[in-house]
């Protein structure tokens, strides 16, 4: 009482003085604490940017994805040998049951691949495509006319010894549609972070698999509709925490975005596309995450949103190379009725089509099914039908144009490259391995007795081919 009274008797300026000191230390108390909150949240920014770099500095040694470390095929960190046959420089050759032409997807002392099994029992095929649904009658010249009930798997290989560690059944199931005469049920590749393998088998599910083959989540998809019974083969991508998978079929194809911890959505995009057999391509562009996908239109999304970002039209339809990235341009091709490829340039927004962010573009001598490899200047196109060609990336510059490889030579995987090599497997087993740069140089022909359509891994000292038969690690 008494206190209270001398300030309410005290002249004006003095009464508010105290509260004037108590206001200033309860804003200095805040801002103190304001201050060593965003100095806590830069230093977590910061923690968690170095985690992610040494993340992406470990990914460099392995083959964590489709495409490889660099999203472009090639292996910076690596040297394999340049000569093999069924007995030199073989380092082991391990079957693999069942079928499949995904990747060997690599990381540490871990070889991922996934494999489909035929059984021996009779099933009927389900009938869960909608009636009516178009373009989706079986092609015979194309496409497989009768299969088996089929047992879905990831098969996890020593990489040292290629002794089989673990195989896991995630699915057993009659397909309710076929496959293109070369494809298989089991055509995507995995992927992984270093922690955990994801494997998707499109319309049969997306599991999520620790390095000791325990399933951490799965997620069960509706059946695809694919162009006359062709069968499946997207496989997924990813970024950070982010999982992307693409859907494009004769029903309503979209782009969904999946957290690889816990299975869930984040986003889903419906796309204006029907049936293709792409795999989304991420990357960063002026400190944006995007995801680019190929088809008719070539679309790039925001990976953290969804939202369409740009779109260019004018590709064939049917559309199965992944797009490269390098430059500040997008290199889309695909190949089937017509050839085409679009370097386009990144930083606008809305459609493309036509306008002058296509830098350069091709009508002739782009593949159907192998990926472009763009690596340094030079952006090397291989056709299925044994045409290679080297032009420049920023220009279309062709230093070397539909050059006839050695043999008649049918390709189905892409090119893979290290130590200035790079390396095309046939589908009758021999790799012609080719020196990098604009003048054309054959180094070797390599010749294996089995059957391959599955694209090259490279780690280290070594080269992992997968046949329809055996897994071989050359070194």
């Amino acid at each position: 009482m008494h206190s209270l009274s001398i300030y309410s008797n005290a002249p004006r300026r003095q009464r508010i003085q105290p509260r004037l000191k108590l206001e200033t230390l309860v804003y200095e108390g805040r801002n103190a604490l304001k201050k060593a909150f965003i100095g806590m949240l830069l230093a977590a920014l910061v923690a968690t940017r170095l985690m992610a770099d040494d993340v992406a500095d470990e990914a460099l040694k392995y083959w964590p994805q489709w495409r490889g470390p660099s999203w472009n095929g090639v292996a910076l960190k690596a040297d394999p040998p340049v000569t093999w046959s069924e007995t030199a420089n073989l380092r082991w050759k391990t079957p693999i049951e069942g079928s499949g032409h995904g990747t060997p997807i690599i990381w540490g002392d871990r070889i991922f691949l996934q494999t489909a099994i035929a059984l021996d029992r009779k099933m009927p095929i389900p009938d869960v495509i909608p009636a009516g649904t178009p373009n989706i009658e079986l092609n015979p010249g194309e496409a497989i006319v009768s299969w088996k009930p089929q047992r879905f798997a990831i098969v996890c290989v020593e990489r040292t010894s290629g002794r089989v560690l673990w195989s896991r059944t995630v699915h057993e199931a009659m397909p309710h549609q076929g496959h293109h005469l070369k494809g298989r049920f089991a055509s995507q590749s995995a992927v992984t972070d270093g922690k955990h393998v994801y494997a998707y088998f499109g319309s049969f599910g997306l599991y999520c698999f620790d390095f000791d083959g325990q399933l951490v989540w799965k997620h069960d998809p509706k059946p695809q509709a694919k162009e006359a019974g062709l069968g499946e083969g997207s496989s997924p991508a990813l970024f950070g925490d982010t999982l992307m998978i693409v859907v494009d079929h004769e029903l309503q194809s979209y782009v969904v975005a999946f957290d690889k911890r816990t299975g869930k959505g984040i986003w889903k995009q419906d796309r204006d596309e029907v049936s293709n057999w792409t795999t989304p391509r991420i990357f960063t562009h002026a400190g944006r995450c995007q995801v680019v996908v190929n088809g008719a239109t070539v679309r790039s999304y925001d990976l953290a949103t969804g939202e369409l970002l740009w779109q260019c039209g004018g590709q064939s339809l049917s559309a199965i190379p992944m797009p490269a990235v390098g430059h500040d341009l997008v290199f889309a091709a695909s190949g089937w009725r017509k050839d085409t490829l679009h370097a386009i340039k990144l930083g606008q927004r809305g459609d493309l089509t036509d306008s002058k962010s296509v830098v350069w573009s091709l009508r002739r001598g782009t593949p159907y099914v192998p990926c472009p490899m763009l690596w340094g200047d030079e952006i090397y196109l291989l056709e299925d039908r044994s045409f290679f060609s080297c032009l420049g990336a920023t220009d279309g510059t062709r230093h070397y144009f539909k050059h006839r490889l050695p043999g008649l030579l049918n390709f189905s995987a892409s090119p893979v490259g290290a130590a200035d090599r790079i390396y095309l497997l046939s589908e009758e087993g021999k790799t012609v391995v080719v020196q990098r740069g604009p003048q054309l140089k054959v180094l070797a022909i390599n010749e294996l007795d089995e059957r391959f359509l599955a694209s090259p891994a490279i780690v280290g000292d070594a080269i992992y081919l997968r046949g329809n038969k055996h897994l071989f690690c050359f070194e």
